[in-house]
């Protein structure tokens, strides 16, 4: 048996809790799922050698401080499983752990366990990504996992091993608040998750009415290093220290201050899927935490008291503002673009490719640009395929779908010596002109 199957079904034995998986998470496109005793095994597409594994657990209750119970819980496992020849500090991010386990099994064959972490109304759920040796960092299965995981994280959904008590499991017309997802006659909330005591599903925010839209005064942007967690991607190593960042400061016409991540990739920062389009900063109450403050400005110098951390100055330098060690350029947000082109995220051998269309008059039709959001797994009222009516204003790229529903996407064009679109990243993923 290959060392990843030895693994899979290892962790499987040690980490599981008894009984049998009940409502597997629906599986990214391409990949496959099947329940392994107490565990939800996800394979990726590709040949038997080099394939990775994801799997799901169900959740268990730490001691003590949770995220060194975690880490020291990894640990423990990959002992058992292998020989250790490394491991990464464990990292958390947006409340979820990961910590990165180098093997090599009895046959001396190597790989590299991811475990995460993250907390669900039972306990603390873990998923692991089993990498054989030889899969390069930038593979695409590599970020279909992590960004898989980081949905699931964020939606709470957990494995359960037990099927849920009494009753039918029939659905129920959902209740008020609910955001349309209809619950069963215990309660529960029944979506393409499984079924849960909270709504699991991902709903777009809301896009703030014309008259609550607050005008940016000031958008800069820091490409260069920062102090914090390093972390390039699932299977990489993560140490605490420099590291390249690429950040953008908004200041608002009312003097609310954010500054966030260009790219999804930190572990530091507050990186706004969306774009910026969503961001209520007229509501006091949405802009009260992080990555939110209040800022001032004189002659020489803006003055930024954060919310959460230490207050920044930076002095007026021309068009831009330098601080300690970083130097902040003038940076222009896509807004009140329209495109004429189709745009295909192009994928490997065996996987169905996504597109759209946009039109100056401003209509757009697309088949798979769900996928920027979640896809059909947490994201259902994401239509697959449609179009409508598009609109591109601060950073977001505002989809109005014919049949009612909304999405804005953080969007970034890039336009080669200012001349027509030729890449258009939604929430990161890069759609590249085809004609």
């Amino acid at each position: 048996m290959k060392a990843r199957w030895s693994a899979i079904l290892f962790l499987s034995s040690v980490l599981g809790a008894v009984g049998v998986a009940q409502n597997p998470p629906a599986p990214p496109e391409g990949w496959t799922s099947r329940i392994q005793g107490s565990a939800i095994v996800l394979t990726a597409p590709g040949s038997e050698v080099d394939r990775p594994a994801l799997m799901f657990l169900p959740p268990e209750h730490p001691q003590g401080d949770t995220k060194e119970w975690f880490g020291n819980r990894a640990l423990t496992v990959s002992r058992a499983a292998g020989k250790l020849l490394g491991a990464t500090e464990t990292a958390e991010k947006e409340e979820i752990f990961l910590r990165v386990i180098q093997l090599e099994d009895a046959k001396r064959r190597r790989l590299r366990l991811a475990f995460y972490g993250y907390a669900t109304a039972n306990g603390l759920s873990v998923a692991v990504l089993a990498i054989p040796n030889g899969i390069r960092d930038q593979d695409s299965r590599l970020e279909t996992a992590s960004q898989y995981i980081q949905q699931i994280a964020a939606q709470k959904q957990e494995v359960s091993t037990l099927a849920a008590a009494g009753g039918s499991t029939g659905a129920q017309p959902a209740s008020p608040g609910s955001g349309g997802t209809a619950r069963n006659s215990p309660g529960q909330y029944v979506g393409p998750l499984g079924r849960s005591d909270i709504d699991l599903t991902y709903h777009a925010k809301a896009i703030p009415p014309k008259d609550r839209d607050v005008p940016l005064k000031g958008v800069y942007s820091f490409v260069g290093y920062a102090f914090g967690a390093t972390y390039g991607g699932v299977g990489t190593t993560m140490e605490w220290g420099q590291h390249a960042v690429q950040q953008l400061l908004l200041l608002y016409d009312n003097g609310v201050a954010a500054k966030v991540d260009m790219r999804g990739g930190n572990l530091a920062g507050k990186y706004q899927a969306e774009g910026f389009v969503s961001l209520d900063v007229a509501d006091p109450a949405a802009v009260s935490g992080a990555p939110f403050g209040r800022w001032t400005e004189d002659d020489r110098s803006v003055h930024i008291q954060w919310n959460l951390g230490n207050p920044t100055d930076l002095l007026k330098n021309g068009v831009g503002l330098d601080g300690k060690g970083e130097s902040w350029k003038p940076f222009k947000l896509a807004d009140g673009d329209l495109v004429e082109g189709t745009f295909v995220r192009k994928m490997e051998a065996g996987l169905r490719s996504q597109w759209i269309v946009l039109k100056r008059d401003g209509t757009f039709s697309g088949d798979g640009v769900n996928v920027t959001m979640g896809g059909s797994t947490v994201n259902p009222a994401f239509p697959e395929r449609g179009g409508g009516r598009y609109e591109i204003r601060k950073g977001s790229m505002i989809l109005y779908f014919s049949n009612g529903y909304t999405q804005a996407i953080a969007c970034i064009l890039d336009r080669p010596d200012q001349g027509d679109v030729r890449t258009v990243l939604l929430n990161g993923f890069p759609f590249e002109r085809v004609r």
